[in-house]
């Protein structure tokens, strides 16, 4: 291949791929009399050029995208996982701060109770707001664990002793924010809505606070109604929340769990 045949065969390959701006295009053509100007009048330079031409080939046949490795992809797998743990974490216990927890930490002398909160888990307000969340308040849902650190007195033989809660938090459609201790098993926001409806999340039709009225056969759950819920008419009213119509047939209401407060007083409606 002589240095005008390469030349030529460099351009066209460039115009090919779709390389056409003029400075792109300059490039390529000095770039090619730079490679031809180096093998001019040397033993050899035709073949040098064949080389040359098919190594340009290759680079240029090379697919747009960059085929990552399997420890790239790993790499950044990790880091996406790390970043969305980390706004989980976070976002929960914004929540829990706008519900009136405070992180205290506690001192190693001073006697008294000091509450540390750490979030687990959060739900959005775009997946929140739909079954089996039914969030409210439309500020999403989040899991913490609240940690009381009681100090003894500075000349007690005691150590501090410690006792754990988790609530789920949110926010209620009046404004207000609240709090629910749920199961100390509950490792997701999905489990702490199961454990408070007892498996039964998917079955519901409207939630009043702490009620819902669900599909099912059975007792229509009227005569056990939490304090602030109360029947009138064909309603079931509270101060809080939108009213709910009595069960129908084939309908019923159900009264969420409440976890033993261990650590710290729930926010109730």
């Amino acid at each position: 291949m002589n240095k005008n045949e390469f030349i030529y065969e460099v351009f066209n390959m460039a115009k090919s791929k779709g390389i056409v701006s003029e400075k792109r295009v300059s490039n390529i053509k000095n770039i090619s009399l730079k490679i031809c100007n180096k093998y001019e009048r040397k033993k050899g330079a035709n073949e040098k050029r064949e080389e040359m031409f098919t190594k340009i080939t290759q680079i240029l046949n090379l697919p747009d995208k960059h085929i990552m490795s399997e420890y790239e992809k790993d790499v950044l797998l990790r880091t996406k996982v790390n970043r969305f743990r980390k706004w989980k974490i976070e976002s929960s216990e914004a929540l829990a701060l706008e519900a009136g927890y405070t992180d205290e930490h506690g001192s190693s002398y001073n006697s008294g109770d000091y509450l540390s909160i750490r979030g687990i888990d959060f739900i959005g307000k775009h997946q929140s707001n739909k079954p089996p969340y039914f969030d409210m308040g439309k500020e999403g849902l989040g899991l913490i664990k609240v940690t009381r650190k009681r100090v003894y007195a500075r000349s007690s033989k005691w150590m501090p002793s410690y006792a754990e809660t988790k609530f789920l938090v949110g926010k209620n459609e009046s404004g207000t924010y609240f709090s629910h201790a749920v199961s100390p098993n509950c490792k997701t926001v999905l489990e702490a809505i199961s454990w408070i409806w007892n498996g039964l999340q998917d079955k519901i039709i409207r939630r009043q606070g702490d009620i819902a009225l669900i599909e099912g056969n059975g007792p229509k759950g009227l005569n056990k109604l939490p304090t602030g819920h109360k029947v009138d008419g064909e309603c079931i009213i509270h101060n809080t929340h939108p009213s709910i119509p009595v069960p129908a047939k084939g309908q019923r209401i159900i009264v969420g769990r409440r976890a033993a407060e261990r650590a710290s007083k729930e926010t109730r409606d």
